[in-house]
């Protein structure tokens, strides 16, 4: 196994980090294949209160294109494609799921957050939804999950501009808990991780189960986005702008 997916455990606390820094973690299918089984095989034992996500100096730049598209998305009904079980088992994780983001959070930086419960970042850190850039769609519950979280008007902001945005704008609009400096962001998360691995597990499972009843439609709303984005990515238009981007 690569070591681009690191994962430790200690005291209820399972770590998990992109370890890819030379490319800003920007994620493969092996990588994705990595997390997919470390959320459905150790995150959900009962020794793990807590998952932390981490990514270093740049939490995860999004796909790395040039895997992206020699692999590229088939439809929404293909749920075997390993980013598509990773956001699968992360959106089902029972246990609570903490980030600490700093740098970039691109694309799937950006969208993976939306499934965590606790979110912290630097002054630094930049995030962007820029799918609309490459004539693609939202993915992975994202146009239910940001309107939910920020309201229709502030979504449609990043969903159809498709901007950079700083973690000031990502506090207002709901979309992390809390602007740690860069030197103190791992003590804030695993400040809470410590907190949360000292309470009932079962009540935490269960607390989670119940405050995310308001996104039962979620499974369905990814399977729609994803035949929608295997769409627009193969458009002439997607492979144009994805290849400009790769150009040297």
């Amino acid at each position: 196994m690569s070591d681009q997916i690191q994962s430790r455990y200690a005291d209820g606390i399972l770590s998990v980090s992109f370890n890819r820094a030379e490319k800003k973690n920007a994620l493969t299918s092996d990588m994705y294949a990595q997390l997919a089984d470390i959320f459905d095989h150790r995150a959900t034992q009962e020794d793990v209160n807590v998952v932390v996500l981490t990514g270093g100096r740049d939490f995860s730049a999004g796909n790395d294109l040039e895997d992206f598209l020699a692999r590229p998305p088939t439809t929404g009904s293909d749920t075997t494609a390993p980013v598509w079980e990773f956001m699968r088992a992360l959106s089902t994780c029972p246990v609570p799921v903490i980030a600490a983001v700093d740098g970039y959070a691109v694309g799937i930086g950006t969208t993976l957050l939306l499934h965590c419960e606790f979110v912290y970042s630097t002054p630094s850190t930049v995030f962007m939804l820029p799918f609309i850039n490459l004539a693609a769609v939202p993915e992975f519950g994202s146009s239910l999950l940001m309107p939910m979280r920020c309201g229709y008007v502030k979504a449609a902001e990043m969903l159809l501009l498709g901007d950079r945005f700083d973690s000031a704008t990502a506090l207002q609009y709901n979309l992390i808990n809390q602007i740690c400096s860069s030197d103190n962001l791992m003590a804030c998360a695993m400040t809470t991780a410590a907190k949360l691995a000292g309470k009932s597990r079962g009540a935490l499972v269960q607390s989670k189960a119940l405050m995310r009843r308001d996104m039962e439609p979620l499974a369905e709303r990814i399977s729609v986005e994803s035949d929608a984005f295997a769409k627009r990515v193969a458009s002439p238009e997607a492979k144009a702008a994805i290849s400009a981007i790769l150009k040297p």
